[in-house]
């Protein structure tokens, strides 16, 4: 495989990861902290580690003989990342899909590209393609700003926001960001997984398949928050009793977690064939392919059906723009590689 497969595999996971949470507006009788609860365990710990074992040789002594430091670092990176896969959560349910995927994936793919530039090639940011990743980043969060408003106006429309006052939207906005920036670290823990990884390659597992040894510790950190906070809301809100009265509801937080894993090994495996720069543009092409696969998730469940045409074509230029910073990003790569 070469770059034009890393790219196509890195698309195509952003492209369904943002309709992974599709599955919450299909819940009826559960409450958010029900599906969450479900949701967390089966997208950080089932298929995360069942995709570990079948694909990493002995993969239960792959962290042997690692040094402490080279297994905390992704862990605690993680655990951080936990918040924004918590935060996500809470935006889809309290803004919608459309405005949580367009501001919180559009901060995440900004924060996620520049940082490990910053931390792991730094000499690069001024050359041919650290200029490039500048441009691309500035394209992409004007991209984000159109889809943003148009978001906030179908919002206002539809009705769907829970956000009872001006102030409380915004409260919501700003948690957004500020998970955007955070899920950055999910980049940032692959990125320093690299002893994991070449102790699974040393181990027989396959270049391809042995960035899977570093899912499996990061998103351990990931799942103590998100079940804790689950956790809290099930006791607060007296809604243990929910998951005994339809199990049929069961199948939604499954499909959704599923989706989220497959698509992040989807991902992660992509990032291989990308170069040098692969982990940061790899990651912003992650992000703009989920903001449009959230968007078009919303189009498809009728999100912007009684949305007037004056914001159909806002949301389609900041969709343009999107793809235009997404070729300034393959550039940099290119220019990288």
């Amino acid at each position: 495989m070469g770059l034009l497969e890393g790219f196509s595999l890195t698309c195509l996971a952003g492209g369904v990861m943002g309709a992974n949470l599709l599955p919450m507006k299909w819940i009826k009788i559960w409450r958010w902290e029900n599906f969450w609860l479900i949701y967390s365990v089966v997208s950080l710990l089932v298929v995360p580690v069942v995709l570990a074992f079948v694909v990493v040789p002995k993969f239960g002594q792959v962290y042997g003989a690692l040094s402490a430091d080279a297994i905390l670092t992704p862990f605690v990176f993680g655990s951080a990342w936990g918040i924004a896969q918590l935060g996500a959560g809470i935006c889809v349910d309290r803004i919608g899909l459309a405005l949580t995927a367009s501001i919180l994936n559009g901060f995440a793919a900004a924060a996620g590209t520049l940082l490990p530039v910053l931390l792991q090639h730094s000499g690069m940011l001024f050359q041919r393609s650290g200029l490039l990743i500048l441009a691309g980043t500035g394209v992409m969060v004007a991209g984000v700003t159109l889809c943003g408003w148009a978001g906030r106006q179908r919002e206002k429309i539809a009705g769907l926001s829970q956000s009872s006052s001006h102030g409380t939207y915004w409260l919501m906005i700003g948690f957004a960001v500020f998970s955007g920036i955070l899920a950055a670290l999910l980049n940032i823990a692959l990125a320093y997984g690299g002893d994991i990884i070449q102790r699974a390659r040393d181990q027989g597992a396959k270049p391809v398949w042995a960035v899977y040894a570093v899912w499996s510790l990061v998103l351990a950190g990931a799942l103590i928050v998100n079940v804790g906070y689950s956790f809290y809301l099930l006791s607060r809100n007296k809604t243990w009793r929910n998951f005994g009265t339809d199990i049929a509801e069961l199948r939604n937080p499954v499909l959704g977690g599923c989706m989220w894993m497959g698509e992040i090994a989807i991902y992660s495996s992509g990032t291989t064939f990308l170069g040098i720069l692969g982990v940061s543009v790899g990651w912003a092409l992650f992000q703009i392919t989920m903001i449009l696969g959230g968007n078009l998730a919303g189009l498809m469940t009728g999100e912007w059906r009684q949305v007037e045409a004056r914001i159909h074509k806002v949301n389609l230029a900041g969709v343009v723009v999107l793809f235009l910073a997404m070729v300034l990003f393959g550039l940099a790569n290119y220019s990288g590689a």
